[in-house]
């Protein structure tokens, strides 16, 4: 018999293999603000928000503590509306791209145009990446790690904009980022070698301060065919870096790297493991993935999600047949399940609650190995 555990004791656990005394029951994408509009109709009470529907379903956490670490633009640019054109806005964010959102819209903003477009952008650009910035650190840094080591859940950093690819698709827009690997690819292993060399002193220092149990690298790389750029040009290009960022990483003591991407992964899984990844995340299955194949092929991977969000908009047989997955995935080990993006609009209130209520029941009854 395990002894009872915390959400952190467990993450750490499940992916290394160990036994825990059950796998966590996590609020892994959460669900689209319009849907508590919905649900205020369907019976959830009318000053309820994001926390009581989490309170109410039972979760026992999310992804775990964020430690928020500048690790990019320094200083930050202004955040600053560019142009109205109806529903449409554009505005620059912290690391100098300019947005576009929709009104009413619960998509992620759209990058339209980078900071960097050639370069002498780029050489601009990089007095704004030196890593020694005592400012790259929130004014209560002390406070938030003592908060994130008392929390009982994973402590990690990383996320939106930090990774390989994700990074130069914010800096440059994604047509320009892909070009540039053929037009000037000794431009691009600057650029590429210079956020390494940066990412590396600036994570690896958090580590005089605090333990991280995981780091989060945002790539959104891959689309329902699969990935945005070769495997090959991968390979040339992001492989070595992974390499490096995730050894020096792992010198400190972090030992879970793991990757968030959109889409079709398979076809890099191989090439993130050989550059030390061993967390995939979250696994998105409409286009019809099956997360058992995967898992078949690489049973030491470590994965969350795969657990398709439509299948709740399908009513309780579609529900069930879609958690059929979960328990070979359970028993497999390595993986905490959940679904594959935020919940839509279009889910109600009573199929939300019974898929959560489903799931839970299968996380209490099989243990991970």
């Amino acid at each position: 018999m395990v002894a009872i555990q915390t959400n952190r004791e467990r993450f750490v656990r499940v992916f290394s293999g160990a036994e825990v005394d059950h796998i966590p029951f996590l609020d892994i994408m959460g669900f689209w603000d319009s849907c508590l509009v919905r649900w205020k109709k369907e019976g959830l009470a009318q000053d309820a928000d994001a926390e009581t529907v989490r309170r109410i379903v039972g979760f026992e956490g999310g992804l775990g503590y964020f430690l928020p670490v500048n690790a990019l633009a320094w200083p930050a640019y202004e955040l600053q509306v560019i142009r109205r054109e109806g529903e449409k806005t554009f505005s620059r964010n912290p690391w100098g791209a300019i947005e576009l959102n929709l009104e009413g819209s619960q998509h992620l903003p759209i990058t339209v145009e980078g900071p960097v477009k050639d370069r002498k952008s780029w050489d601009e650009y990089k007095e704004r990446l030196q890593p020694n910035m005592p400012q790259r650190l929130p004014d209560d840094w002390e406070t938030l790690c003592a908060q994130a080591a008392q929390s009982g859940d994973p402590v990690y950093t990383g996320e939106l904009p930090i990774g390989f690819f994700g990074t130069i698709r914010e800096l440059m827009g994604y047509e320009q980022a892909v070009l540039l690997f053929y037009d000037d690819p000794s431009l691009m292993d600057d650029i590429l070698d210079t956020l390494c060399d940066l990412w590396i002193s600036v994570y690896t220092q958090v580590y005089d301060d605090i333990h991280l149990d995981y780091f989060y690298i945002w790539e959104d790389m891959c689309f329902k065919t699969g990935p945005l750029i070769s495997p090959a040009t991968f390979r040339r290009f992001l492989l070595p870096r992974y390499q490096r960022f995730t050894d020096a990483l792992r010198a400190v003591g972090c030992t879970n790297i793991l990757v968030d991407s959109d889409g079709d992964m398979r076809k890099l899984v191989p090439l993130w493991i050989e550059g030390g990844v061993n967390i995939t995340f979250p696994w998105e299955s409409q286009f019809g993935l099956d997360v058992t194949e995967v898992r078949r092929q690489y049973p030491g991977l470590g994965m969350i999600g795969g657990v398709n969000k439509y299948a709740l908009r399908g009513g309780r047989d579609v529900i069930d047949q879609e958690l059929k997955k979960v328990p070979f995935m359970l028993e497999s080990g390595r993986y905490i399940p959940g679904l594959d993006h935020g919940v839509p609009d279009d889910v109600s209130w009573s199929d939300y609650c019974y898929f959560y209520d489903r799931l839970r029941e299968l996380i209490f009854r099989y243990s991970a190995h």
